[in-house]
């Protein structure tokens, strides 16, 4: 089992020096990756349409400043030596394809090979709107995009003929060090384990129960099969948040979010060793403390008592 958690790149810890703390002590204890999420706006009035909260609200204001996906990667690249940096998920449709493929590439590149390209379709459809990206075609255009990848990040004279984009008689170098460099497939649908299939290494669902997961996993087998991939070549992930609560927290929650984990160390050393039963590979937990202390201090009792705990 290979543990990742999410940086602090919303709230009160989002500030260059307590994501250096938190990176560089990640990466010093021997976690496998550091993963951080993406919106570019949030709505003042509020959503009905988060998938993971039982009203469909957001688990944070919209107040609260989130840091942009990329940007922050690049900056936890730049004082780490050895963790992975993954976005969990990048919003396919936000950002132009080609720029996007650049973006990855490059931090591919900077990081000696250490990113991973989290994506998903997206869900919250008035940030589309303000974006000028139509909601409804989300999934084509993730497709797309995601083809492009592959063609702008493998071959040596890119030709591109897609409904959205085209490309031409131009080159894009650098590619990444990564070959391929690994795209991991957010959503809970049967049609993002498809989308995973086609394009992923790994399936990365989030705000989900490991019952729920588990599920899933024979309809992903039987359609990696008829696309005559190995079902055991494909990583499975799971995404909670996480509150251990014997090791003197404050007990501020900064978001609720569904299905958080929240419980002692024994309680999640269990839950980590069920979801690996149930054949997950990876397990990425992000905090619900804005406080950069109580942050590192979950990450060391993890490191200290959960990952020895649990065989790799």
């Amino acid at each position: 089992m290979q543990f990742g958690l999410g940086l602090p790149h919303a709230g009160a810890a989002a500030h260059g020096p307590s994501i250096i703390r938190f990176a560089q002590r990640a990466d010093e204890l021997g976690f496998e990756s550091l993963w951080c999420g993406d919106h570019i706006l949030l709505p003042t009035a509020g959503t009905n349409q988060y998938p993971y909260t039982e009203d469909g609200s957001f688990p944070r204001d919209a107040s609260v400043g989130f840091l942009e996906t990329l940007t922050v990667l690049a900056y936890a690249a730049s004082v780490t030596e050895r963790i992975r940096l993954g976005s969990t998920v990048i919003i396919l449709p936000y950002r132009n394809p080609v720029v996007q493929a650049k973006m990855f590439a490059s931090l591919d590149v900077l990081s000696g090979g250490r990113a991973i390209c989290g994506v998903g379709v997206g869900w919250l459809e008035k940030e589309f709107d303000s974006l000028g990206v139509p909601y409804a075609e989300r999934g084509p255009m993730s497709d797309e995009f995601l083809d492009m990848f592959q063609t702008l990040w493998t071959q040596e004279h890119p030709e591109f003929e897609g409904k959205y984009y085209q490309i031409h008689g131009m080159q894009f170098e650098p590619k990444p060090v990564q070959n391929p460099l690994p795209i991991w497939v957010g959503g809970h649908s049967r049609r993002a384990i498809r989308r995973t299939i086609q394009y992923g290494q790994a399936w990365h669902p989030t705000r989900q129960t490991p019952e729920y997961v588990a599920q899933h996993l024979p309809y992903l087998r039987q359609e990696a099969e008829r696309a005559g991939r190995d079902p055991d070549s494909i990583t499975i992930s799971l995404k909670r948040s996480l509150q251990i609560t014997d090791i003197g927290l404050s007990g501020e929650v900064a978001f609720r979010s569904g299905n958080a984990l929240v419980g002692t160390t024994q309680d999640i050393i269990d839950d980590a060793k069920r979801c690996q039963d149930m054949g997950m590979h990876q397990l990425t937990y992000d905090f619900r403390t804005d406080h950069i202390d109580e942050q590192l201090a979950i990450m060391e009792q993890l490191a200290d008592r959960v990952v020895p705990a649990v065989a790799t």
